[in-house]
């Protein structure tokens, strides 16, 4: 067993800690096919993946997945290990350290890593020997005793090695009596280090044996002991150390080998290089096992019947190995998510953005579907847009490759509806069959609008017709008594907006005329003239990345430098026209989106901040930090609100997250009230919501014999709220209770009931 005495990183322990409640409920949606960590449990298997944390069960063959949503503080996981007492270890890029006891759905933390002052924190591999976890990072290799919760030594510095140096661990490993490392530094430094366990003190550097394995410049990814030997995966072969010095396995040079682990007295290895899984068994006959993995493999483990589990790249994990079968759940093509919309039936779209793409993706409530090249005739992954359309009608922009229209209830993609060149647009000069829209924005009279970067005819506005026609049109900036034909730039950070009149808006970040474009058109299709509002005119900066029309017919303008509001579209120059936002002055705003009660919810590259109608007031602000992951970035891209059930998501290059609110658009008339929780148990942390209202509701909470205990106001949509108490703030005393809801204008009422019991 390894000895465990004292810890060396500079950081404290944190025990088993409640995950902070958050208003309304948190969900995450992650693509878990990038595996980085397998480990088998019995039958079962567990993966550590770029998305979060999942099981597999063979006997029903369904998946258990863990986000940040069921308590994980980072779904960016890199390591994976079962101990001897069946809890499940999962380590993160930013060294956090979640722990998940068996037939248990809370999870415990270790933070020391993740607050220890190093610049590079991330966990590379987790193994265990007895009670003691070896927890291989980004700065040293550290000793974790599981039964007493607590950190041993951690070791940074090895034999004559610079002692300057950061030493990255990938691998660790015991084998005769001794603690193996396989380490690297900063400057593509790679050996496999040792020191005797026999020893009483191993934290000095003279402690540590350094040894080479293979020429100069080969690094050892992984470390494993079979029948009494110790192996090592590297980027060009498989090594066995002789006792002495290391010894290449013949049958496997050249090859880069991505994982290694002991079956029985065998050892498996997974070569990138060939795709390949082999056995080597202990006369160190090599073997290729089955077909060529389908998927690139960077890890691999062993069943309970000592065949191959392997983690791979885009497939999950693989089981075989004579024919392989990818185990995922399902879930998006990618975590990247630059821009998200719903459409009319509460579906959610979502686009991966570009540099790279991986497509874009629908989810139905149940279900993803990722629509790619490999399974649509799309020309490119590369979609950076979506937006739904005037008639319910759900628009992906490529670059490149045009503008892809879903009509409502269609699942796949029809090339017939795929718009480029075909009806009209014009790509870049130099290549005019490169077409890049914009998103897409309807007017008042059913006509779809986007813009066009660089068109070689200049014609930077497409828009279809309400009769279908497509219409493609210069723009007309007007500067003093002069004109000039404008181009638009640099469309990955641009949208469009429609105000009350039909006036179109358009972000332009052209290197020359950056600010807000305003067409003045009011719906027309032949209106080219356009003015330009910038800094001068009252903007925070001419850095603008989004623009919106709220229910007031207010413009709302996010730079990088805060928001500005246009509050009178129809007369923009005017003066006093333009107020900034001051609470948010300085602050990178990406996205603003607007809900059914008119609250805009901001996101910048510090997290989310919720104005009231007006914006005056801050009403909520969420951050990774505070929302303990469950807000999976902080640099949020895009956020889009469903309307019919107030949940609002957010988009980032990490995932996708979603929040429920009270933000649901209200009835056009009352028919019946849903009351929860029924019974209502006092005392609770959550309130009774109340369902069905009709815009700026009252609500009146009164005893089965009339007398009032309570009037409440409500947020003003579908959705209120009671807290259990009378008018005097106290908890109301068990019994039955009426609840009745009526508008401002008294002309309708709608009632339910609620039992109250005091515990």
């Amino acid at each position: 067993m390894v000895r465990s005495v004292r810890i060396t990183v500079c950081a404290c322990l944190l025990a088993a800690q409640p995950v902070l409640a958050a208003t309304g409920v948190w969900r995450n949606y992650t693509s878990m096919k990038d595996v980085r960590g397998v480990v088998p449990v019995g039958t079962a298997a567990w993966a550590a993946t770029s998305g979060g944390l999942f099981a597999w069960d063979p006997a029903t063959g369904g998946f258990s997945t863990y986000t940040s949503a069921e308590g994980l503080k980072s779904v960016d996981l890199t390591a994976v290990a079962v101990d001897l007492n069946g809890s499940v270890w999962s380590g993160s890029s930013g060294g956090i350290l979640h722990v998940l006891p068996p037939n248990s759905a809370s999870f415990r933390y270790v933070t020391d890593i993740a607050e220890a002052n190093q610049t590079a924190k991330r966990i590379n591999a987790l193994v265990v020997a007895g009670d003691t976890l070896l927890i291989c990072s980004d700065f040293g290799l550290s000793l974790f005793q599981v039964s007493r919760f607590e950190f041993g030594d951690t070791y940074s510095k090895f034999g004559d090695l610079p002692p300057t140096r950061r030493y990255a661990v990938a691998s660790a490993a015991i084998h005769d009596g001794k603690l193996w490392a396989a380490i690297s530094d900063e400057q593509s430094l790679h050996r496999v280090v040792f020191a005797s366990l026999s020893n009483p003190n191993i934290l000095p550097p003279e402690a540590w044996t350094v040894t080479l394995v293979g020429p100069e410049g080969l690094r050892a990814r992984g470390l494993a002991t079979a029948g009494g030997r110790l192996f090592a995966a590297t980027t060009a072969g498989v090594y066995v150390y002789s006792g002495t010095a290391w010894q290449e396995v013949s049958g496997t040079a050249g090859r880069a080998f991505t994982g290694i682990t002991a079956s029985g007295t065998d050892i498996l290895a997974v070569a990138l290089t060939d795709s390949q899984t082999y056995r080597i068994d202990p006369g160190l006959a090599v073997t290729p096992l089955g077909a060529p993995l389908p998927f690139p493999p960077t890890c691999v483990a062993a069943d309970g019947r000592g065949e191959p589990l392997v983690g791979s790249l885009d497939g999950g994990v693989l089981t075989g190995p004579q024919s392989w079968t990818s185990l995922l759940p399902n879930g998006p093509a990618s975590n990247q998510f630059v821009s998200v919309t719903i459409d009319r039936d509460g579906n959610v779209w979502g686009a991966s953005g570009r540099d790279p793409g991986f497509g874009f993706y629908r989810y139905d409530g149940s279900q993803w579907i990722s629509f790619t090249r490999r399974n649509s005739p799309l020309g490119t992954n590369a979609f950076y847009r979506v937006a739904t359309g005037c008639d319910g009608t759900v628009w992906v922009s490529g670059y490149g490759t045009g503008v892809v229209e879903f009509p409502p209830g269609a699942t796949v993609v029809d090339t017939a509806l795929i718009h480029s060149t075909d009806v009209g647009m014009v790509g870049v000069p130099n290549d005019p069959v490169f077409v890049v829209p914009s998103t897409v924005a309807c007017d008042g009279q059913g006509n779809t609008w986007m813009s066009v970067i660089y068109p070689a005819n200049r014609r930077v506005l497409s828009v279809r017709s309400r009769t279908g026609a497509w219409h493609h049109l210069p723009v007309t900036l007007q500067s003093g008594s002069s004109e000039f034909t404008y181009l638009m730039d640099n469309p990955v950070d641009r949208c469009l907006a429609v105000d009350a009149f039909d006036n179109l808006w358009a972000v332009s970040r052209d290197p020359v005329y950056r600010g807000v474009v305003g067409l003045g058109n009011r719906g027309a299709l032949d209106s080219t003239a356009a003015f330009l509002l910038t800094a001068q005119n009252g903007l925070p900066s001419n850095d603008v990345n989004t623009v919106v029309v709220d229910r007031d017919n207010d413009l709302w303008v996010g730079t990088d430098r805060g928001i500005a509001i246009v509050l009178d579209p129809s007369n923009p120059l005017r003066p006093g026209g333009i107020a900034s936002y001051r609470p948010l002055n300085a602050t990178v705003v990406n996205t603003i989106a607007v809900d059914a009660l008119n609250q805009k919810w901001v996101g910048t590259n510090l997290g989310v901040v919720v104005l009231s109608p007006d914006g005056t007031q801050t009403l909520a602000e969420y951050t990774v930090e505070n929302t303990d992951g469950r807000l999976i970035d902080n640099d949020v891209k895009s956020i889009a609100v469903d309307d019919r059930t107030g949940t609002v998501y957010f988009a980032s290059q990490l995932g996708l997250a979603s929040l429920t609110t009270a933000a649901a658009a209200p009835v056009a008339a009352f028919d019946v009230l849903t009351v929860s929780p029924n019974p209502y148990l006092l005392p609770s942390d959550a309130a009774v919501t109340i369902d069905g209202l009709v815009e700026d509701s009252r609500i009146k909470i009164l005893t089965v014999g009339g007398r009032l205990v309570r009037e409440l106001s409500t947020p003003g949509g579908r959705i209120g709220f009671w807290d259990g108490r009378d008018d005097r703030g106290e908890l109301v005393p068990s019994g039955v209770y009426l609840i009745v809801a009526f508008p401002e204008s008294g002309e309708q009422t709608a009632t339910g009931k609620i039992a109250v019991i005091r515990r």
